[in-house]
C-alpha cells in the first residue's frame, strides 16, 4: 500500500458553492431605427430552466440597437411564488461605449422543491424589434425518490479522507453497500465510527457512539452527470459526516455535535475556483467512475471543510480513492483487465539465470489497452497465466519496470509459490542491440501479499526480435532430399525425405512416416515465410488410413517422446548455418516437443501409424549418407488408440527452485488500517469541542 501524505490548505474564499447556466450568443441585428437605448433579449436566449442545488446563479445574454455611448438599460421584474425571496436580479444592464452586448445575472439561494418559478424581465427603454420583455421559468424539481436493495455486504473503501492531519490510504472492509432500483446510484453509511478512529488514531470520538444505522448516507451519484460520450460520472453532494472539524493554531479539533455542516463531497458540480464553477468534466477535478470488470467506484477528487483551514482537496490523481463492491476483483489480474496480441516481430532468445542458464525461444505480447505493457507468456511454465509481465516506454528512454506481486509465473521453491518483483531501475532496454534486461527480485509471501522471505536476484536477459540461429533462406533452399532420425524407442535408424516446391508459400514433404509411398501416401505441407525465410510445421491432416475396420483419419503432429504426449501447436523450422534444417517450439507454443509422428484418430483417441517417431534436426542428403531403405505399410486390422492429446509444459523442470528464502524484517502496524503521521502536520487532538 502506497504510504503518501500532504496537507493542502486552500483558502475558502477560492470557492463558492454556484451552478451557472449559460447561453449560445449569436448576435441579431433588428430592422430601423428606434429611438431611445433599445434594449432587448436575443432570440437565442434561454427561458426553461431545471435547477440543480439550492443555490447557484443563471446567465442571460443581452443586447442594444446600437453601439454609441456607455448606457444603463433600466430593468424591471415581477415574481411569482415567492421569488422575490429567493431570486436577486439587478435593476440595470451596462452596455460599455462601442458594445451592442452585454449579460446579467440571476443569483438565487434556498429554493424549494418542487416550486416552479416564473420570473418576468422588461426592459424599460426597449425595441419593437426584440424580445424587451420575457419570462424565464424555472423548475427546482422534486427529488427522485429511489428504492434501495444490498448489492454487497463485503465492500472496501480506500480512502484519504484526513490526508491534511497525515492520514492517508485507509482501507475499511465490511461495507454494506445498497444500489437504487432506479439508477447508477449507490450508498454507504459513513464509514468513521469509533473503532475507525481508534484503530487509525489511537483514541475513541463518540461518548456514546451511534448505533450502526444512526451514520448518515453517502450517496455515489451515477445518473446526475455524464461524461462526452454518455458514460456516468459518479457524484457525491455535499453530505454532513455527522462530525466537523476546527484547525486551532497547530491543533485540530472533531466536534461529534455538529450533525449539520455539509463537509465532504465532490470537488468537481459542488466548488468553485477564481476561473468559476468547476464542472463535472473538469480533468483537474474529476468525478467519479466505474470499472466493470473490477465492480469498483473510483470516487474521483473529493473535499472535506475544515473551520479556521477551508476546503481540503483529497486528490484522485495522487491516491487511490475507491469503493470496491467485490473485493476479490482487486486482486491484480492482468489477464482480465487486458486484452493481448502477439507481436510476432517481436520474439527472440530468452536466457535465464533463474533457470541455471537455459536459453529458448520465447514469444511476445502486448495490451491492447496500454502499448507499453508486455508479457512473456508461458515463461518459466505451461499452463494458465504462468507469464511474467513489464512495462517499456519508448517514449521514456526506453524505461522498463517489472510490476510488484506477480505471483502468477509458475516458479515454486520448497513447495512454496514463489513471487516476483522488479529490482528498482535495474532493468533496462540496449537499443543498439535489441537486449532486454530483466533484474528481478523473488521472494515469498503471506496471503496478503506482504513480502516474508527473500530468495535472492536475478538477471534474465533477452534479445528482442532475435528468435533463433535460423538464416534467412529462399524457398528454394529446402527443396531436395534430406536425411531424418527415425526412432521407435527400441532403436534408431534414418530415413529418407523429399521436400519440394508447392506455390510461392508452400512446400510438399513426402516420406516423414517412413513408409513406401506405394503402400500409404503420407504427404504434408510446411508453410513458407519469405519475410524472414523460416518455415512453419502446424498439426495437420493427411490421407486417411486403411484398416480392416474400414478408414481412420490421418494426421501428423508434434510429439514428445519422452512423456507420450502430442499437441496441437506449432514448430516453426530454418536453415542453420551449418545447413542443418532444424525445427523448435514455436514461441506462442504453450507446450514443448522434441519430435514429429504420424497418428490416425476415430475423433476421440490417437494411434501410432507405425510406432515410429522422426527427430528436428535434418541434415542435407549426400551419396554417402546411411539411409534404411523405406518400409512397406502395413495397414492395422484394427485401430487401437495408444495417445491422447496434451502437451508438455514449458520447462517445468526448472519451475522448482528450492532457494534457501532468508527472513524479512517484520514492520509493526497499527489495529486494521494504514497510519502514515508527520511531525510538521497539526495534532489531531480526539477532544470533543
Amino acid at each position: 500500500m502506497k504510504k503518501l501524505y500532504s496537507i493542502l490548505f486552500i483558502l475558502a474564499a477560492m470557492f463558492t458553492l454556484t451552478w451557472t447556466a449559460c447561453t449560445d450568443e449569436i448576435e441579431y441585428v433588428p430592422a430601423g431605427p428606434v429611438e431611445g437605448i433599445g434594449a432587448y433579449f436575443p432570440p437565442t436566449v434561454v427561458t426553461n430552466y431545471e435547477l440543480e442545488g439550492t443555490s447557484g446563479s443563471i446567465t442571460l445574454n443581452v443586447m442594444r440597437t446600437d453601439s454609441v455611448g456607455a448606457v444603463e438599460a433600466a430593468l424591471t421584474t415581477t415574481f411569482t411564488e415567492g421569488g422575490e425571496n429567493v431570486f436577486t436580479v439587478p435593476s440595470t444592464v451596462s452596455f460599455a461605449d462601442g458594445a451592442s452586448t452585454s449579460s446579467m445575472t440571476i443569483n438565487y439561494d434556498e429554493l424549494v422543491r418542487g416550486t416552479t418559478y416564473n420570473i418576468t424581465l422588461t426592459f424599460a427603454e426597449g425595441t419593437p424589434y426584440g424580445n424587451s420583455s420575457i419570462t424565464l421559468t424555472l423548475l427546482y424539481p422534486d427529488e427522485v425518490v429511489y428504492t434501495w436493495k444490498e448489492v454487497s455486504t463485503n465492500a472496501i473503501l480506500k480512502e484519504s479522507t484526513f490526508s491534511f492531519i497525515g492520514m492517508s490510504d485507509v482501507e475499511t472492509t465490511g461495507i454494506k453497500v445498497e444500489k437504487a432500483n432506479e439508477g447508477n446510484v449507490y450508498r454507504f453509511r459513513v464509514p468513521f465510527d469509533n473503532e475507525y478512529f481508534y484503530d487509525t488514531f489511537g483514541g475513541n470520538v463518540y461518548d456514546p457512539e451511534p448505533a450502526p444505522e444512526e451514520f448518515p448516507w453517502i450517496v455515489v451519484d451515477g445518473e446526475t452527470y455524464k461524461d462526452e460520450e454518455g458514460k456516468p460520472l459518479y457524484y457525491i453532494a455535499p453530505v454532513a459526516l455527522g462530525f466537523s472539524f476546527r484547525l486551532e493554531g497547530q491543533n485540530v479539533y472533531i466536534d461529534t455535535d455538529d450533525k449539520t455542516t455539509q463537509n465532504f463531497g465532490s470537488v468537481a458540480c459542488n466548488l468553485s475556483t477564481a476561473n468559476g464553477p468547476i464542472g463535472p468534466n473538469d480533468s483537474d477535478y474529476p468525478l467519479g467512475t466505474y470499472d466493470e470488470a473490477k465492480k469498483m467506484i473510483n470516487l474521483g477528487t473529493l473535499f472535506i471543510y475544515v473551520e479556521g483551514a477551508g476546503y481540503q482537496m483529497i486528490d484522485s490523481k495522487e491516491k487511490e480513492i475507491y469503493l470496491a463492491l467485490d473485493p476479490a476483483l482487486l486482486e491484480t489480474d492482468y489477464d482480465r483487465d487486458y486484452t493481448w496480441v502477439d507481436v510476432p516481430e517481436a520474439a527472440g532468445y530468452f536466457t535465464s539465470e533463474i533457470a541455471s542458464g537455459a536459453s529458448w525461444v520465447q514469444a511476445v505480447q502486448v495490451a491492447e489497452q496500454d502499448s507499453t505493457f508486455y508479457r512473456l507468456p508461458y515463461l518459466y511454465a505451461g499452463g494458465e497465466k504462468n507469464h511474467l509481465y513489464f512495462h517499456l516506454d519508448v517514449e521514456d528512454d526506453y524505461k522498463v519496470t517489472v510490476p510488484s506481486g506477480q505471483h502468477w509465473t509458475g516458479l515454486t521453491s520448497f513447495g512454496q509459490q514463489v513471487w516476483v518483483e522488479g529490482v528498482t531501475n535495474e532493468s533496462s532496454y540496449d537499443v543498439e542491440n535489441d537486449k532486454l534486461t530483466l533484474a528481478l527480485n523473488l521472494y515469498f509471501a503471506d496471503e496478503e501479499g506482504t513480502k516474508t522471505f527473500e530468495l535472492g536476484q536475478f538477471t534474465e536477459t533477452f534479445l528482442w526480435g532475435q528468435p533463433s540461429e535460423f538464416v534467412e533462406a529462399d524457398i528454394t533452399d529446402y527443396v531436395g532430399n534430406w536425411v531424418v532420425p527415425f526412432d521407435n524407442g527400441n532403436g534408431a535408424q534414418s530415413i529418407l525425405v523429399n521436400i519440394t516446391q508447392e506455390g510461392d508459400a508452400a512446400l510438399k514433404v513426402q516420406g516423414l512416416s517412413g513408409t513406401d509411398p506405394a503402400s500409404y501416401d503420407d504427404t504434408m505441407y510446411l508453410d513458407y515465410d519469405a519475410a524472414n525465410g523460416q518455415v512453419v510445421f502446424s498439426f495437420q491432416q493427411v490421407a486417411d488410413v486403411p484398416t480392416e475396420e474400414g478408414f481412420y483419419m490421418g494426421v501428423v503432429a508434434p510429439y514428445d517422446y519422452t512423456t507420450n504426449m502430442l499437441g496441437r501447436e506449432s514448430l516453426i523450422g530454418g536453415l542453420t548455418r551449418s545447413g542443418i534444417l532444424k525445427f523448435t517450439d514455436a514461441p506462442t507454443n504453450e507446450g514443448t516437443y522434441n519430435s514429429m509422428i504420424y497418428l490416425m484418430t476415430d475423433g476421440q483417441g490417437f494411434g501410432m501409424l507405425t510406432g515410429y517417431w522422426n527427430y528436428l534436426e535434418w541434415e542435407p542428403y549426400t551419396d554417402t549418407a546411411s539411409t534404411k531403405s523405406l518400409m512397406k505399410f502395413e495397414a492395422p486390422k484394427t485401430f487401437k488408440p495408444t495417445l491422447k492429446q496434451g502437451f508438455t509444459p514449458r520447462r517445468t523442470y526448472k519451475t522448482e527452485l528450492n532457494i534457501q528464502p532468508k527472513p524479512v524484517e517484520k514492520r509493526s502496524a497499527v489495529g486494521s488500517k494504514s497510519v502514515v503521521l508527520n511531525n510538521n502536520l497539526p495534532t489531531f487532538n480526539l477532544t470533543r469541542r
